[in-house]
């Protein structure tokens, strides 16, 4: 499990100017007792009930470094730290089964935690076709719905922002305490249902989800619900910034598309800041790229004027290469959309904003000449 307070985060990244709040170390402790108030099933959750919990709360996310938050299973151990905390924060029914399971069991039980479903007031966009039309507009509706994201760890890369290629390095399982991680599950079985998970990569959904979580965390602690507001009413404030970073920084961009070498999980960006996204794929990470992917994704880099192709982080980025290699592109660029955490932005004191305004907000700057 990994360990999330504002106070562990400061003491281990002075002097970065990027981590201005929570971010992650794995080992670190603090709060009450040594044992977690709140347990988040997903990195960015963890990152959001941190920033509500400041130096109040010890927020633990369950899933390691390195594994996506989908195909992950919690061992026993893991299981009973999540009913030994006051709170659980997930992120909805069908986004990450064995959380699903969890909730089911703790309601079943009666156990005394209080369960938050962050996505609960977000309004989603519905989930992209499988074969990319470039359409990323839908109308709003509730999230009571059934669907997941799934996010392959067959490798893990990360990729300068001088227009090089991205290195690739092979993700093996680990054996983190009894908990096992499912590295090539076939997640074929898995129906995303209707509607797009991935609301995160917007930083005003994002915001909602904060409000949440914050009601959530006032409810299980009742007696700290003052120092939650004002920590919450902090973070949104970042969070707006973020936003208005991404705005700023994108608004005198020369290109209007960019191109995804792997699955159609960004449509919240293209959305919110009015760009095109092509992407290879569809929703799940393990649709392979068919040929008339391919000669699609060609057409669009000639069509579009693409100068980059952009490699989700957690997925392996043959295509990109190999689009790179077969087109008139600069090179590879990465992208994530945040389906777990690596020990490079953990080393780096990085959390939800970070990554967002280090990875994605770099790679798009550059992809489309901004």
């Amino acid at each position: 499990m990994v360990h999330y307070t504002r106070r562990s985060v400061l003491a281990a990244t002075a002097g970065l100017a990027t981590a201005s709040l929570a971010g992650c170390l794995d080992g670190a402790t603090a709060g009450r007792s040594g044992d977690a108030d709140t347990m988040a099933s997903f990195a960015v959750l963890a990152d959001l009930s941190a920033a509500v919990g400041g130096e109040t709360l010890a927020v633990e996310g369950v899933v390691p470094f390195g594994q996506h938050g989908h195909g992950w299973q919690p061992s026993a151990a893991v299981q009973r730290s999540i009913r030994d905390a006051s709170a659980f924060v997930y992120a909805g029914t069908g986004f990450q089964p064995w959380a699903d399971d969890v909730v089911t069991s703790l309601d079943a039980d009666g156990a005394d935690v209080h369960v938050v479903d962050a996505r609960r007031d977000v309004d989603l966009l519905p989930t992209p076709s499988g074969e990319d039309e470039g359409d990323h507009e839908g109308t709003t509706t509730d999230d009571h719905h059934e669907a997941h994201e799934g996010e392959s760890t067959e490798t893990a890369h990360e990729g300068d922002h001088d227009g090089t290629e991205p290195h690739e390095t092979t993700h093996h399982e680990e054996d983190h305490d009894g908990e096992t991680g499912h590295d090539g599950e076939d997640h074929a079985g898995h129906d995303h249902g209707a509607m797009d998970p991935h609301f995160w990569l917007d930083p005003t959904r994002t915001v909602t989800a904060v409000e949440t979580v914050t009601e959530g965390l006032t409810t299980a602690f009742p007696d700290d619900e003052a120092t939650l507001r004002e920590n919450a009413s902090a973070y949104v404030e970042e969070l707006r910034a973020l936003d208005a970073e991404f705005e700023e920084t994108l608004a005198g961009r020369s290109r209007e598309t960019v191109l995804v070498a792997g699955h159609d999980a960004f449509q919240y960006l293209g959305e919110r800041y009015g760009f095109e996204i092509h992407a290879l794929t569809g929703l799940s990470p393990d649709d392979s790229p068919t040929p008339r992917d391919v000669e699609r994704a060609q057409t669009v880099v000639e069509d579009e004027g693409v100068t980059h192709v952009l490699a989700p982080v957690f997925e392996s980025d043959r295509a990109a290469r190999r689009l790179a290699e077969e087109t008139a592109v600069e090179g590879v660029l990465p992208i994530t959309a945040l389906a777990g955490r690596t020990e490079e932005w953990a080393d780096q004191g990085w959390r939800y904003e970070d990554v967002m305004r280090e990875v994605n907000l770099a790679t798009l700057r550059e992809a489309l000449g901004a």
